[in-house]
């Protein structure tokens, strides 16, 4: 591969929002980053005000269920009412249905994949894991677990959400100034899930869909 080709990293921020999507907000202006934030519908309801600051600086908002479930465990009628549930609290608020979806935990399979797609949404998973809501995951640890972890083109896992098991964020929101200044320096190039999509596709010739659904499978990452 040409080394002079762009590399591309994409943060998505799941379980949120909360009180500690503001600090990560704040930090992404001062690098006038655009991410995308896979909102859960129950938090989203708590938390509109954020829901539209997060639309209004410009990034992307997918649908993370409303409560959280592994999605393998339910019937079609059940996963359709997380997600459209969802779907319609967000759209209450910012008057946009969104497009995209990623499961909790990670958790897909084919009968999901399938009601998903039918539902006009397309699943997002992830290939660098940040695991930022291990209990003894300082905030150190979870710099150089990131950075360790990077790939030329990179969809990023980290949290803003603080409950469904993720517990505080105080370490991701202390460490993400200093790996966002590793990868500017490093000359990755900042993007959303939808823009990540079409560059690496038309840089990559495959589909990053199909490559992330198969690394997850293959390597679960579970949060």
């Amino acid at each position: 591969m040409n080394e002079l080709s762009p590399r591309y990293i994409c943060l998505t921020f799941d379980d949120g929002p909360s009180a500690y999507t503001t600090d990560i907000l704040d930090i992404l202006k001062k690098y006038e980053i655009r991410a995308t934030f896979f909102i859960v519908g129950s938090a989203a309801e708590k938390f509109p005000d954020i829901v539209r600051r997060i639309h209004a600086e410009g990034h992307v908002i997918g649908n993370h269920t409303w409560s959280h479930p592994n999605i393998t465990h339910l019937s079609n009628e059940e996963l359709q009412q997380e997600i459209h549930s969802t779907s319609d609290q967000i759209k209450e608020i910012i008057n946009i249905s969104p497009d995209l979806f990623r499961p909790p935990f990670g958790e897909i399979n084919h009968h999901a994949s399938a009601e998903i797609k039918e539902m006009g949404m397309t699943t997002v998973l992830y290939n660098v894991s940040s695991r930022d809501w291990v209990q003894d995951m300082d905030s150190n640890s979870l710099y150089w677990h990131v950075i360790l972890m990077l790939k030329r083109h990179n969809i990023i896992l980290l949290h803003d959400g603080d409950q469904f098991g993720s517990g505080p964020r105080d370490n991701t929101v202390s460490a993400l100034p200093s790996i966002i200044e590793y990868l500017l320096e490093n000359d990755y190039s900042f993007v959303t899930v939808p823009e990540f999509h079409e560059e690496v596709f038309k840089i990559e010739k495959w589909d990053i869909r199909f490559l992330l659904h198969q690394l997850s499978v293959s390597f679960p990452f579970y949060y």
